[in-house]
């Protein structure tokens, strides 16, 4: 008899010595069981080695094996792991060498397609259906409730607080797979006990709340039947009707536990109930599934996982062995030993731990350190005001950066997007590099803000707000008595005063809180701006009043273009307000554009799915109010920049320096507003009852009702009920923050934001004060009375100086006088050398680059690659102006059942009368083009060769007989280069990718509107030499 290979047998192999936790786990029967796993300690390591040991034994094949997890970077990470492992173990003959080293490691969305893929059709669901991410699933919830035609419904809030309620009802009553029926019957259950009671202003709040959640079951419903219908489905519906296959589909659960002998499920804490339900569906009555994670991290409560998933397993995956006692017992086990945290972190990490164990009634064991682990460092510290708490963390940081190793890795993790700008500032302030991550984070980036802000003033009336933002920056430097004057001057148009006057005044004495809440009465500033040229001048400074004028006219052009790309619009905001160059002088070539780029990557996105310029301000907006952003999955560490992200980002990634800052009452733990999750109060929320997890959450008991006093009271107590409980989830935030760290932990609070109200330190500060034994208070100094920051008497000289135009003459000046004249010919031939010398550096591709730059890299690489080095602004003339203005034409022309008329062009604003805009619209009505209907117009994509993102817009696809024709719109007569055919090569490419077909069945063109000729050439490039042009330079 062979004898077993034992983990430690593996280990010889791999190098990897598994702790005496791990290798019983590694070594464990083929039995469902639970991990308990702390942070860091090693949970990918010992799945990795488990499988090995399997396959090792002969207790299944790899491709046996199934494990999931939730990010595709865990999976490829755990995926490639596994996989060079096997090559070890068959190079060292404890495997077979024929055998297969592929495992399915896949997330559990791609899991739940795969499900949907196969069985699908038998519960007659259409399984080439397109899967659509959140921006795509936010414009379809606005249209259906913008379409949505019923007077009995009522909505108080803002239009993207009703699309997001109708998102977050719908995701809910997907996740817990509850049907409309149940959720009426609910819902009436409570009405009906509340028509005994009389009408009061709690009781008709409730009762207002219960009708029109079955209303927002009605646009729900309408919702998904459209999505159906349009062959489009969201990750929810995926994961909905792959958990119904499950459940509901003969014979799929013993098809997938013959196909799959062994699963292994990570991070199981963060699974929601869909995947639960679809899991224990598949792989019941004993199968031996083990799932790993901590559910002291457990943090996504909002997204549907529970506290009680990890707790709940033996009851949902245990064999039933038909016995009275019920199930058969789970196997458990525990991963203690953590090899990330120095001993200082990891003990405030227990302490913190402490008090998440004792809300969740789950006993953990303590964390313990790793051998050699290093004392490690944690501190406090306490300032006045935000400004000093953000100096502080600056000065701090940059010492260490200062003495850091070149793979040393730091971080601040807020909890709150609005602390980014003021640390951003400071880090800046001291010349540190600085990395924004996440959606919601990056859109406080000072450059990312000027071009939404400005989006916003472009394509809505009321973003009086996003104006001053403008009004008040460097650019334009607007003050106060103009603020007001222009404050006037809408008065005098609108004949309406007070409240006008107060928003002025906050606006100039820089009240933003104000300013903000009163958008709407700000709003008309931009019309009053509009109309600026029939002001009384004398109102006005000179210099301010020129400015205001020329700021007008710049809007009213922007606005020509804002009924056409939106990637195209935000492509001349960042030209108009010279972001390049002014990140160029910032930061330098490496990291300027970094938050650019990506903002854009949103933007395109977006517009792959034919959103509209005014949706996407819309939805950036819903982005900005919800706190966690659109979080993806673990973020990519760099050890060349701070990285500024959320706390809930941050789980999955470590780094050795991590700074918690604002650890204050109210904002960490936050103070949730008492109606955010409860069902009485809020129409997003389906009743607890309903829920899988509905153990854990409060309950309603409204039996002792019998007054409006009485209802008053429980309702407040189930408000509590509901707040205590959501609170609870900041705790487990707070551990997997202090987890983060593997070196240093800095701890900061501050007295004063820009509120009036001063900051306490929270419980989770005080218990770190505790740890550390000092106080939680400054000692012996007494705290200001008022807000320091509100006090302060703020002072400039009148007409501010255009600080950006300063700047980029002083830039002018240094670049032409780069190369003077010199008389001396020792001189001269030096510099030839030196310039010799700068010439040889080498010049790297961007990471992200446009088609009309390989267009560049082949038809010349040295001028390419001076610009790179050493990039100017570009302004737009009058011709390429036109040529976008024709495309926009183009392409409103062919959507449209009627010629569009030169007023139809642009609902904003007639774009300038054009003799040859109009030559060129007459030649294209001539050419064959006009007569066709296209496949698709203005396809924006982007793709991926030689490691390098390109990214382009067709102008117009066409079905063919053989495929596909790509064509692209030339307003110049004269024939282009070879060069430029590359143009069309990657079109080609491109569409080949997006359409899934092979790129033989793709033709290109050229058609010269002007001549009315096509350019079609035989000899395109293939893919493989794009990537060799790409390779070579």
């Amino acid at each position: 008899m062979t004898k077993p290979i034992s983990a430690l047998d593996i280990a010889k192999v791999t190098n990897k010595v598994p702790t005496e936790e791990q290798i019983k786990i590694i070594e464990s029967a083929l039995v469902p069981a639970v991990v308990i796993a702390g942070a860091g300690s090693g949970k990918t390591e010992t799945m990795a080695t488990r499988v090995l040991w399997l396959v090792a034994n002969g207790y299944a094949k790899p491709e046996e094996i199934l494990g999931l997890t939730f990010t595709r970077k865990a999976a490829a990470e755990l995926k490639k792991r596994i996989k060079d492992r096997l090559k070890q173990l068959r190079k060292e003959g404890l495997i077979d060498k024929n055998l297969s080293i592929e495992v399915p490691v896949m997330t559990y969305h791609s899991y739940a397609g795969n499900i949907l893929r196969e069985y699908g059709l038998r519960l007659g669901i259409d399984t080439d259906a397109d899967l659509i991410g959140e921006a795509v699933v936010w414009q379809q919830a606005a249209k259906v409730l913008r379409e949505w035609n019923d007077d009995e419904f009522e909505y108080e809030g803002a239009f993207k607080t009703l699309v997001k309620d109708l998102l977050g009802f719908t995701k809910s009553a997907m996740e817990h797979g509850v049907t409309e029926a149940e959720i009426i019957e609910e819902t009436n259950k409570v009405l009906q006990r509340l028509a005994e009671v009389p009408s009061d202003k709690e009781v008709d709040k409730v009762r207002l709340v219960l009708k029109q959640r079955i209303k927002l079951l009605e646009i729900s419903k309408k919702l998904r039947s459209e999505r159906i219908a349009s062959g489009q489905l969201s990750f929810d519906d995926q994961m909905f009707y792959a958990a119904q296959i499950a459940q509901e589909v003969e014979k799929v659960s013993e098809l997938e536990r013959a196909k799959f002998r062994v699963v292994l499920l990570d991070e199981y804490q963060d699974t929601s109930q869909s995947q639960v339900r679809m899991l224990s569906a598949l792989f019941k009555d004993g199968h031996p599934v083990m799932a790993v994670g901590d559910p002291y991290q457990a943090i996504y409560g909002w997204r549907g996982a529970a506290i009680g998933t990890i707790k709940n397993f033996p009851k949902v995956f245990a064999h039933n062995s038909g016995s009275t006692s019920g199930t058969q017992k789970v196997a458990e086990y525990k991963l203690s030993t953590t090899f990330r945290n120095d001993v200082a972190i990891l003990n405030l990490a227990n302490e913190v731990g402490q008090v998440v164990g004792n809300q969740i009634e789950l006993n953990v064991k303590a964390l313990q350190p790793r051998d050699g682990a290093g004392a490690g460092q944690v501190i406090r510290d306490i300032y006045e005001n935000v400004e000093l708490e953000a100096a502080g963390i600056a000065e701090r940081l940059a010492k260490l950066w200062q003495k850091k190793g070149s793979e040393e890795t730091f971080a601040v993790l807020v909890r709150n997007r609005k602390q980014i700008p003021e640390i951003e500032k400071a880090l800046r302030a001291h010349e540190l590099p600085v990395e924004v991550l996440g959606i919601g984070g990056l859109m406080q980036v000072p450059e990312v803000t000027d071009v939404f802000t400005l989006l916003k003033v472009i394509v809505d009336a009321e973003a009086g707000s996003a104006l001053m933002r403008h009004l008040t920056s460097p650019r334009l430097a607007i003050g106060v008595q103009d603020l007001a004057a222009l404050g006037r001057f809408k008065r005098k148009r609108e004949s309406n005063g007070d409240k006008d006057q107060d928003l002025i005044t906050a606006m100039a004495t820089q009240v933003l809180e104000t300013a903000e809440a009163d958008d709407n009465a700000a709003g008309s500033l931009i019309e009053a701006l509009d109309e600026i040229e029939s002001a009384d001048r004398k109102e006005f400074s000179e210099i301010g009043y020129k400015r205001l004028l020329e700021f007008s006219k710049d809007l009213r052009r922007l606005r020509n273009r804002a009924n056409g790309s939106l990637i195209d619009l935000i492509y001349e905001i960042e030209e108009y307000l010279s972001l390049t160059v002014e990140l160029l002088v910032r930061d330098g070539g490496s990291n300027g554009r970094r938050h650019l780029d990506r903002f854009n990557e949103e933007a395109a996105k977006f517009s792959a799915s034919n959103g509209s310029i005014f949706d996407f301000v819309r939805w950036l907006d819903a982005t900005i109010d919800h706190e966690r952003g659109l979080e993806s999955g673990a973020p990519e560490v760099h050890s060349d920049v701070i990285q500024l992200l959320t706390i809930h980002m941050s789980k999955g990634a470590e780094w050795d320096h991590v700074v918690i800052p604002g650890i204050v009452e109210k904002q960490f733990p936050k103070a949730y507003p008492q109606h955010t999750i409860s069902w009485l109060h809020n129409e997003a929320e389906i009743p607890f009852e309903l829920r899988g997890d509905a153990a854990e959450f409060p309950n309603l008991d409204l039996s002792q009702l019998s007054d409006a006093k009485s209802a008053a009271v429980e309702f407040k107590e189930f408000k509590d009920a509901c707040a205590a409980f959501r609170r609870e989830e900041e705790w487990r935030l707070a551990y997997v923050a202090v987890t983060r760290a593997k070196l240093t932990l800095h701890c900061t609070m501050s007295y004063w934001d820009t509120r009036t109200n001063i900051d306490e330190a929270s419980d989770f500060f005080k218990l770190i004060c505790q740890f550390l034994n000092v106080e939680s208070d400054l000692v012996g100094i007494d705290k200001p009375a008022t807000n320091p920051l509100l006090d302060r008497e703020i002072t400039e000289n009148w007409p501010l100086p255009n600080k950006l135009q300063e700047k980029l003459n002083a830039a002018a000046t240094i670049y032409e006088n780069v190369n003077p004249a010199v008389n001396d010919p020792d001189a001269a031939l030096l510099i030839k050398q030196i310039e010799a010398r700068r010439n040889s550096v080498d010049i790297y591709l961007p990471p992200r680059i446009s088609v009309s730059t390989l267009i560049a890299l082949k038809e010349n690489p040295e001028q390419l690659a001076q610009s790179i080095r050493r990039p100017m602004p570009f302004l737009q003339d009058q011709f390429a102006r036109r040529g976008t203005d024709f495309h926009n034409w183009v392409e409103q022309h062919l959507k449209a059942s009627t010629l569009f008329d030169d007023d139809d062009l642009d609902y904003l604003d007639r774009i300038e009368e054009d003799a040859k805009l109009e030559e060129l619209k007459n030649k294209w009505l001539a050419s064959d083009w006009a007569k066709k209907i296209p496949e698709r117009l203005e396809v924006p994509f982007e793709t991926v060769l030689a490691g390098v993102l390109i990214r382009g817009r067709i102008d117009a696809v066409y079905k063919t007989e053989n495929g596909y024709e790509v064509v692209d719109w030339k307003t110049g007569s004269k024939k282009l280069s070879e060069a430029a055919a590359i143009q069309l090569a990657m079109y080609r490419l491109a569409w080949a990718k997006i359409a899934g077909i092979s790129v033989d069945q793709v033709s290109a063109a050229f058609h010269y509107v002007p001549t009315g000729q096509d350019d079609r050439r035989s000899d395109l490039l293939s893919e493989a030499q794009l990537v060799e042009l790409l390779e070579k330079h």
